[in-house]
């Protein structure tokens, strides 16, 4: 019988680069582009399906009163396909490291305990590599890290390079993986890795895994033509700590990669993180002139006290994060044709770092708050709860103390933001009539239908109306949740 080598992604989500559907992250590709021979591409969903005892029935998988199945939902195959892949299946190679705790909409990434649950039947040489094997996963924030435990695994393998010459005939053979995915998905690709500033904020694991190096507009370029011969037609820059510093800050290379890549005419260009500190009006308006529209330039503020800023090194003081925005507003704060602003700042909050204590959730809200009333847009408030991993200065120094000094805090803060600062300015950004276009269908529950455009932190809208699952619809915004927005068909 032919044996044959196989990828499991489990969906991976780091402080930078984002591998959890409707994301393709770098890993799984990078994973694929070491072997000889084309490897199998199957998801955590693949397994669980394999697992399921009898059928599963069309009904099952997204009830027609219930919610859809997103722990199956990004499957690649039907569950005899999957059973016979891993019968052949000799190395099984298995993309595993959540490191940024989200929720997300259609997919369900695994965790450890789940894995060794799932993998028990198979009798295979198990690969673990990922994030996870440089400080662990951990899916919910506030936790204490899930770490691998050695005899689970064959091997524990981190996925390196030396250098960037070293990784693009990898990048570049890894890429005919995205023919193996029957679902749309956005491409992570890489433009650098490590972080800027030496040392990095308390929490991040980024300086962990690797030395910061920058990649070549050309090998970018050169990566998203092959993506896009593949059948790729969406992408975020991304893996890298800021985009903003993209090689020492130089304008003319950042210039010549956003080039590059616009005239590849992707559906889809976005970026994802950016230091507030790197924020300037020459780089602003390249993203803008570059960029389609509806892309958000995350902002690692983390927190609005000073004093928090000082003990974590986070990446910038207060003032320099409201002229960020303000920067952001100035050059990307208009309306494009797909009804979304050109580009917008968001703002990351992290919950238990050190030093933080009640007045520290009082002065975020107040520059919040401060913001708001200046008139300034923002795309969406990511606030989560830090997990401290091992090997950060966080997790050295103070653990898990501040969170759970504060924990009793968070719920009523969290929703006092999500009131009295998410409501209106999602009312500000889409007023009722605003017409979104090119929006995926992606979620059921019962009778009503979610949907998001492709790209980098895209608004969810709910349509009273069970439409079918991965086909686009333009949709008229008729009214606002804390996070989310209703609409009609148009």
């Amino acid at each position: 019988m032919a044996r044959q080598r196989t990828i499991l992604d489990c969906y991976t989500d780091e402080p930078a680069g984002l591998g959890v559907p409707p994301f393709l992250g770098v890993w799984p590709r990078y994973a694929a582009g070491q072997y000889r021979d084309q490897p199998t591409y199957l998801t955590i969903d693949d397994l669980r399906l394999a697992h399921h005892k009898g059928a599963i029935r069309p009904e099952t998988l997204d009830p027609p009163t219930g919610k859809t199945r997103i722990d199956l939902l990004n499957r690649t195959r039907i569950a005899d396909q999957i059973k016979e892949i891993l019968a052949k299946t000799d190395q099984l190679t298995i993309i595993v490291g959540v490191q940024t705790s989200g929720k997300y909409l259609s997919a369900q990434p695994a965790t450890l305990k789940e894995l060794k649950k799932l993998l028990k039947p198979y009798k295979l040489r198990k690969i673990l590599t990922g994030p996870v094997v440089t400080c662990g996963t951990q899916p919910r924030g506030g936790s204490r890290a899930e770490i691998a435990d050695e005899k689970d695994f064959d091997e524990q393998r981190f996925l390196s390079f030396d250098a960037y010459d070293q990784l693009q005939p990898v990048a570049l053979k890894g890429a005919a993986l995205v023919a193996q995915i029957p679902q749309q998905r956005i491409i992570e690709i890489e433009t650098g890795r490590g972080c800027p500033r030496s040392p990095g904020c308390s929490f991040c694991t980024e300086p962990i895994k690797n030395p910061l190096q920058w990649r070549s507009p050309q090998d970018v370029i050169e990566e998203a033509r092959t993506l896009m011969d593949c059948g790729a037609a969406a992408f975020r820059l991304g893996k890298q700590s800021c985009i903003f510093s993209y090689r020492s800050e130089n304008p003319k290379e950042l210039e010549g990669l956003l080039r590059g890549l616009a005239a590849c005419k992707p559906h889809v260009l976005h970026i994802d993180n950016a230091n507030p500190a790197m924020v300037n009006e020459k780089r602003t308006q390249l993203f803008v002139d570059y960029l389609t529209p509806g892309s958000t330039a995350a902002l690692g503020v983390e927190s609005f006290d000073p004093e928090v800023a000082r003990l974590n090194n986070l990446n910038c003081r207060p003032e320099m994060a409201y002229e960020a925005i303000r920067t952001i507003n100035r050059i990307g704060g208009w309306r494009a044709e797909n009804g979304c602003h050109a580009l917008l700042p968001g703002i990351n909050i992290l919950l238990g770092l050190n030093g933080e204590t009640v007045r520290t959730l009082e002065r975020n809200f107040l520059a919040l708050k401060k913001l708001l009333d200046e008139g300034l847009l923002f795309r969406r408030i990511n606030i989560r709860q830090v997990i401290p991993f091992p090997g950060t200065p966080l997790y050295e120094q103070v653990g898990n103390r501040f969170l759970k000094k504060n924990h009793k805090y968070y719920a009523g803060w969290i929703d006092k933001v999500r009131r009295e600062i998410d409501l209106p300015m999602l009312q500000r950004l889409f007023p009722k009539g605003t017409i979104l276009r090119d929006l995926y269908a992606e979620v059921h529950e019962g009778r009503v239908t979610f949907l998001r455009q492709l790209g980098s932190y895209p608004i969810i809208v709910g349509v009273r109306a069970r439409l079918p699952l991965g086909q686009r619809f333009n949709v008229r915004i008729t009214g606002h949740m804390f996070r989310s927005l209703t609409g009609e068909l148009v």
